[in-house]
């Protein structure tokens, strides 16, 4: 890694504090969705708070390393004399940085594994196999390249002793082996952020919702070219910096991973956000009381009304009712009801009173 740097030792350390509180910002709202709506926790939202923990953990690193990484530069360009503890510093950034990339490469698909497991979800009850077999397609390449970069970050250097050797892995093959490792993992990256993105387009094209409302879960779902977007300004503006003759720079390199990291954490946590809205848009359309039944008011003749009587839970169909909104629905609950009474525009509901009165006659 190159000792150059184009950031500030207070740049870094300011961005890394910041990223840390957005992301906590997003991870604790995220909490709060299930304490306001308690449910069994899902397997997506596991890996999102490992992704976070990561991202956390990440981040703390890079910020205790930082101080190392400027006084080594300081030391390289003149600015400062070498001091004692030069090399042991110098073995301090390459271990962190060595575990640190690993990190990273296994947030990023944390938060991938997270959103395929909510498209796992949402496929229960579709026919089209082809949905099925296409998702595990796309995880089977996600599981294929987090492991070729993870490859690719063991064979950066031409030895594991030169790994960790500071000074020993600036052959003219390190320098290409560090430079195709971060153009590898880039191109995987983006791939696989582009196949979950399109993963369940076509399914919920066939979703019976608006056309409007279609674009909007479209829109959520495909929130992931905003981690491409930064994948890409990440890359160029390490490629640039470092070009063809030398390693990439440390604090360059701490910078961009923090600020994407971020951002896929973030990304993450989006899809318990639009289901959380989607509850409180329901709860101002209708109230209901502590047994599930819709409150009506009482008549102005001061006569008591009659219990109502769900009939709801008594329609019975022949087909099954399609949902409007796959996670949201889902995030209800196995145990709320999928069907909804149409909405008429201006129409007549007709309605029906049941009783049921006991005889205490018995047969003989």
């Amino acid at each position: 890694m190159s000792t150059r740097n184009y950031v500030t030792q207070e740049q870094l350390l300011n961005t890394s504090y910041g990223m840390i509180a957005l992301t906590s910002v997003f991870a604790i709202a995220r909490v709060a969705t299930r304490v306001l709506r308690p449910k069994k926790l899902a397997t997506e939202d596991y890996l999102v708070f490992l992704s976070f923990v990561l991202f956390i953990a990440m981040s703390t690193m890079y910020i205790v390393v930082t101080p190392a990484i400027f006084r080594i530069s300081a030391v390289t360009s003149g600015a400062l004399p070498p001091y004692a503890t030069m090399l042991v510093d110098a073995l301090f950034i390459i271990k962190i940085f060595f575990a640190n990339t690993m990190i990273f490469w296994f947030l990023l698909w944390t938060v991938k594994f997270s959103l395929l497991a909510l498209y796992k979800r949402l496929m229960v009850g579709v026919d089209n196999k082809i949905y099925i077999k296409i998702w595990w397609g796309v995880l089977v390449f996600c599981i294929l390249s987090l492991i070729g970069c993870v490859v690719s970050n063991f064979t950066s250097c031409h030895s594991m002793h030169a790994w960790f050797s500071p000074g020993e892995c600036t052959l003219p093959r390190d320098v290409r082996a560090q430079i195709a490792s971060l153009y590898y993992a880039f191109a995987v990256d983006v791939l696989s952020d582009l196949m979950i993105m399109f993963l369940p387009i076509r399914l919920i094209w066939n979703l019976q919702m608006p056309r409007a409302q279609k674009i909007s879960v479209g829109a959520l779902f495909c929130t992931g070219f905003v981690c491409i977007l930064f994948a890409i300004i990440r890359v160029v503006q390490i490629g640039m910096k470092a070009g063809n003759s030398s390693t990439p720079s440390s604090s360059w390199l701490a910078l961009w991973a923090v600020v994407e990291g971020a951002i896929a954490v973030i990304i993450g946590c989006c899809p318990a956000f639009a289901a959380l809205y989607r509850t409180a848009r329901k709860t101002q359309k209708a109230s209901y009381d502590a047994r599930g039944y819709a409150k009506h008011p009482s008549s102005n003749s001061g006569i008591p009304a009659s219990p109502s009587i769900n009939l709801k839970s008594m329609v019975s169909t022949t087909t099954r009712p399609k949902k409007n909104s796959p996670y949201w629905d889902l995030e209800e609950g196995a145990d709320s009801s999928q069907e909804e009474l149409a909405k008429l525009n201006g129409g007549i509901f007709v309605t029906k009173t049941i009783k049921q009165e006991e005889s205490n006659e018995r047969r003989m």
